[in-house]
C-alpha cells in the first residue's frame, strides 16, 4: 500500500511539473504584437511635451467634485443583500 501511495504521489508530482514546462525558446517575432498595438495607440506624435495642461480652473473643479460627492448613494443603498435569507 505504501508503494502504491508513493507511486501515485510521484505520478502527481510529475504531472504537476509537466504543467509548469513552458516554451523556453523565443521566436523572431516575439513581442511583435505588443509593439504593433503600442505603435497604433500613438495618436499624437507631439504628445508628452512640457506644455502646461489646459483644463478646468480650480473653482469649477471644486464645484464638480462637491456635486460628485453629494451624488454618491448612501451606504445603506449599497450594502450587499444576502442571496438566501433564512427565517425571514
Amino acid at each position: 500500500m505504501k508503494r502504491v501511495l508513493s507511486a501515485l504521489a510521484l505520478a502527481l508530482f510529475t504531472c504537476a511539473l509537466a504543467g509548469c514546462q513552458a516554451e523556453k525558446e523565443r521566436t523572431w517575432d516575439y513581442g511583435k504584437s505588443f509593439h504593433a498595438i503600442f505603435e497604433k495607440q500613438k495618436l499624437d506624435p507631439a504628445a508628452g511635451d512640457d506644455s502646461p495642461v489646459v483644463g478646468l480652473d480650480g473653482t469649477k473643479a471644486a464645484m464638480a467634485y462637491e456635486r460628485y460627492e453629494q451624488a454618491k448613494p448612501s451606504e445603506k443603498d449599497t450594502a450587499p443583500k444576502p442571496i438566501v435569507s433564512i427565517g425571514k
